[in-house]
């Protein structure tokens, strides 16, 4: 199971647009076959503020170790992104390798140059060890492209390889766009417990386009997620602080400029099950909060949450205005256990 962790790709979901994803599902206990979040748009009736109609929906189907097998977005009731996700592992992983291979001996002529970045992975890895994942587009603008009940034939738009240590972690992810040419490649390290400590982002050339790293304080029950640009900046960093027993108590974000000046911070406090209760929103640096967010949960029989309600009150000179005028925010979801 340690191979399948959580990995941020680049995802080419059309010819003219990328969007990243996760190939990991978020983790639920128990684990869940589907997640269906729907992100709604609140309706007024007199002073009351209804739960209205979705404004964006999100699916997402699971297999049995929480890798995604599916996801679909839409705006309203209109479809708009659809894609789907196989792996190969092992024997299955190297004979993709190798009839790749084969294919560019009859298509090249078995120069460099001729080689596609896929076709280099495969041959400088071949005696290692790695899996791949295949994600296919099926959203209704490459519908006419296939017969009814064929779309697992179609070509990937996206392929990416993963090469795993002696351990079985994910080391580096390799993402090839459909013409077989490397987009882009993570780079993973881990501390000898193998907890996840960086991970690194790089271009085709092998320029930085991101790195986050993740650090722990055993004295003070913490954890710093920080997250940096292309030049090394600082653009965001997350504490969290757990309590004795591992739920989180708080949580802290603050997002930085280009030049890691403070733009946002919110300080999220937490009940006892480490479900988020109230978030503080300050601008910029400022000493005092602007505003605050209460949130309040619907469960099922599970313990896991169905609907996520958040209310804004005005905080100004030590007084607390609730905001009559913003719509709550309101998130459902939908969950089928296994």
């Amino acid at each position: 199971m340690k191979r399948y962790l959580s990995a941020t790709v680049a995802l080419l979901l059309c010819a003219a647009a990328h969007a990243e994803t996760d190939l990991k599902c978020e983790p639920f206990t128990p684990r869940v076959r589907a997640i269906k979040i729907s992100r709604m748009q609140p309706a007024r009736r007199e002073k009351t503020w209804l739960e209205g109609s979705p404004k964006s929906v999100t699916s997402v189907t699971c297999d049995i170790r929480g890798m995604k097998t599916g996801e679909s977005e839409y705006d309203g009731k209109a479809l708009r992104l659809k894609t789907a996700f196989t792996y190969k592992e092992g024997d299955e992983a190297k004979t993709l390798c190798e009839n790749l291979m084969s294919e560019q001996k009859l298509t090249s002529t078995f120069s460099g140059e001729a080689r596609s970045s896929l076709d280099e992975f495969c041959r400088r890895n071949r005696k290692k060890d790695f899996g791949v994942a295949l994600v296919h587009d099926l959203s209704p603008s490459g519908a006419g492209t296939q017969p009814r009940g064929q779309e697992s034939f179609r070509q990937p738009i996206r392929q990416i390889f993963r090469l795993y240590n002696t351990r079985g972690f994910v080391t580096e992810e390799f993402a090839f766009d459909p013409l077989l040419n490397l987009e882009t490649r993570t780079v993973y390290a881990y501390d000898k417990a193998n907890n996840l400590t960086e991970t690194t982002v790089l271009d085709f050339d092998d320029r930085q386009l991101s790195r986050e790293t993740l650090t722990r304080d055993k004295k003070t029950a913490s954890r710093t997620r920080s997250v940096y640009g292309e030049s090394n900046e600082l653009r965001k960093k997350t504490v969290y602080e757990d309590r004795e027993d591992g739920t989180l108590r708080r949580e802290t974000r603050s997002s930085y400029d280009a030049g890691e000046q403070v733009i946002t911070r919110s300080e999220i406090y937490c009940n006892a099950k480490g479900r988020y209760e109230k978030e503080l929103l300050y601008d910029g640096d400022a000493p005092e909060p602007g505003h605050e967010l209460t949130y309040a949960y619907t469960v099922d029989a599970k313990g896991n949450w169905t609907q996520e309600r958040r209310n804004r009150t005005i905080l100004y000179n030590g007084n607390r205005i609730p905001d009559t005028q913003a719509a709550p925010e309101i998130t459902n979801r939908e969950l089928q256990y296994y």
